[in-house]
């Protein structure tokens, strides 16, 4: 079970996901009935000619001439209508006249290293502390910027850079409720991710193809999830596992295995006493077969009263009625065969945490 979400988690849905989120191609596809989504719809796409008025006019009070030519010939995709084409132009065309925005452009651009989320973030809080740049523009940068963080599975601090905007408050809201939902994906949030992606889904065929597909497979991997779970647990260890990789080894990852260590002990508790309840009822069940057979020796007495010659010392032999922890009283080989099943597909750090759990349970006294 842990093998089959961990290689689902980190080659089918992660790969498939960052290549959704970040594709070159649109792949828009023609609502079948405008009218009958619009009136379906809780979110609307903002009018493109109006947005690229709005970096007209800005590029216009900074620029003029050939400098503004220059600055739209620049952008890679000039006929940007919507979406991340139109999110990349305005980021590329806006870098050209203020210097806070080439800044971040470049740290954007450039390999990701341990450093950048700081650097990011230090720059995009210079920039919303900038008077001269419009409200709207700063919506649409701080969504570039949720886009690279979800890229590089920082999936809290864009979390927390979305929760503030909403989907009107900037040019794509389609990649907001998109990387909303990726965040809540990775972080289990599950009730917040379905009602994301119903959300996502009202405007289905009107979205690029890879936001779609990647939106249902979304949905369908955490439809299922259930508290306590397996399942729950392995997504727990990949999600430590990964904040461990991003050099993340504070208070909260420690609190997130102490909660991973917390839900095994649950679920062992739990298979303790499912065994125990097993014990019990195979021991009324033998009683009762004991029982049933005293009473047919009865009904057929001796005809006469005398002794009959049965002897013995009057003992008979005890029943394992087990007691409150099955664990420490299983055979060492048992025991040991158990612990590598329940192991063998956990990441090493788990593996050593649980091994150590075990044992502890093996050597803990009546």
């Amino acid at each position: 079970m842990l093998s089959f979400w961990k290689t689902r988690w980190n080659a089918s849905f992660s790969a498939f996901a960052m290549l959704a989120a970040f594709g070159a191609t649109p792949g828009f596809a023609a609502p079948s009935d405008p009218q009958l989504l619009k009136k379906q719809s809780s979110w609307n796409w903002p009018d493109s000619q109006t947005v690229l008025q709005q970096v007209d006019s800005y590029l216009k009070d900074k620029l003029s001439g050939k400098e503004l030519a220059d600055a739209k010939t620049a952008a890679t995709d000039t006929n940007a209508s919507r979406g991340v084409s139109l999110l990349d132009y305005i980021l590329t065309t806006t870098a050209k006249v203020e210097s806070g925005i080439e800044s971040l452009k470049q740290l954007l651009d450039a390999p990701f290293t341990p450093e950048s989320s700081a650097k990011i973030e230090s720059q995009i809080s210079s920039i919303l502390a900038n008077g001269s740049i419009p409200v709207w523009l700063k919506a649409d940068l701080q969504l570039i910027c949720c886009r690279y963080l979800v890229h590089h599975d920082l999936f809290d601090e864009a979390l927390q850079r979305l929760q503030p905007l909403s989907p009107d408050s900037s040019s794509d809201p389609a990649t907001w409720l998109f990387c909303m939902a990726v965040c809540q994906h990775h972080l289990m949030q599950r009730t917040d991710c379905l009602n994301t992606l119903d959300k996502l889904l009202e405007r289905e065929t009107e979205l690029p193809t890879r936001y779609a597909i990647t939106a249902r497979l979304m949905q369908a991997d955490i439809r299922p999830l259930k508290e306590d779970s397996l399942d729950e647990i392995a997504r727990m260890m990949n999600d430590v596992e990964r904040r461990l990789a991003l050099g993340r080894a504070g208070k909260s990852v420690r609190e997130k295995e102490q909660a991973i260590v917390d839900k095994l002990d649950k679920m062992i508790e739990k298979l303790e006493q499912q065994q125990q309840d097993q014990q019990e009822q195979q021991q009324k069940k033998n009683q009762g077969k004991s029982n049933g057979q005293n009473s047919q020796r009865g009904s057929n007495p001796m005809e006469e009263s005398r002794n009959g010659g049965e002897k013995g010392p009057g003992e008979v032999d005890k029943k394992d009625i087990g007691d409150g922890s099955g664990w420490g009283n299983l055979p060492p080989a048992q025991r040991q065969e158990a612990l590598q099943n329940m192991t063998k597909d956990l990441p090493s750090h788990y593996r050593e945490v649980i091994e150590a759990y075990f044992k502890r349970l093996a050597t803990k006294g009546p």
